[in-house]
């Protein structure tokens, strides 16, 4: 993932836009060491942006555990030094706590998915927390998922509001054909509610079913009409840890969640010494 500096910038200057006014009136000068310990087990998450914020406020790395890696309680995942550590403190700390959240909680479905479908992907949709893409996306593939859609801009994804300002479904049936080679390089994934639509689908031939609330039931005979017949299926609405196994059961290729999003936040220590 890609922070600029106006990211790091932004993220230090939210906390602290002019000084620290506690550690101004203690008069505190020395350089210090801070760690990062978490309190609970998960996947380390967004090492990557802690380590660009230190070097932006002139901390040297002492430490750094890989992100993707699945830790346990008491383990430290940052260590830096320098004179501003205070600053790092509370920023560095709120994005572990976001990310590793979502990061441990798409790994957990993930290895809850694979004992019944081990290719099945782990999606995550575009309703993420305002201002929060970049860290959110990136916890996401450190936990062994993929953003889904992260913009409007680079896949085709055909909604019933889209059909009502085309024109109809019938319509977009009849000319589904023409209007697919006019993306020769993109898929087109559909959304589907029941069925007969994911018959009608399978028919013109899509590339992409997404079942929209479909109970697993039905999941699993679209995933079988589709299969044989080279499509694709995925499954969205309502899916979380809690039914994942349902779903991955189904055979379809991947789930579309947002659950990850509003995971519990994990728990991250952090101690700051002097040197």
């Amino acid at each position: 993932m890609y922070f600029t500096y106006f990211d790091l910038d932004s993220l230090i200057t939210e906390d602290m836009p002019l000084f620290d006014l506690t550690k101004e009136l203690l008069e505190i000068k020395h350089p210090g060491k801070i760690a990062f310990i978490t309190r609970k087990e998960g996947v380390v998450s967004c090492n990557e942006l802690v380590e660009k914020l230190s070097k932006r406020l002139d901390l040297k790395v002492i430490f750094k555990e890989k992100d993707g890696r699945f830790v346990k309680k008491g383990h430290k995942i940052f260590e830096a030094e320098g004179e501003n550590v205070l600053i790092l403190w509370k920023v560095a700390q709120n994005i572990y706590e976001y990310a590793m959240s979502v990061a441990t909680y798409v790994y957990e479905m993930k290895q809850k998915a694979k004992k019944y479908n081990p290719h099945m992907e782990i999606l995550t949709t575009r309703k993420i927390i305002p201002y929060t893409k970049k860290v959110a996306l990136k916890a996401v593939m450190d936990g062994g998922g993929f953003p889904h859609r992260v913009t409007t801009t680079e896949t085709i994804l055909v909604f019933d509001n889209y059909i009502n300002l085309y024109g109809g479904w019938e319509k977009f049936f009849k000319e589904f054909s023409k209007i697919k080679h006019k993306a020769v390089e993109k898929k087109w994934v559909v959304e589907c509610k029941d069925f007969a639509m994911a018959k009608k689908l399978v028919e013109i031939g899509v590339d992409v079913i997404q079942l929209d609330k479909v109970n697993v039931e039905t999941a699993a005979l679209i995933v079988e009409m589709a299969h044989k017949n080279n499509i694709k299926v995925l499954s969205a609405g309502g899916i979380n840890i809690d039914n994942i196994e349902d779903y991955a059961k189904t055979g379809v290729d991947g789930v579309v969640t947002t659950a990850p999003y509003f995971a519990k936040g994990a728990d991250i220590k952090v101690k700051i010494t002097p040197l």
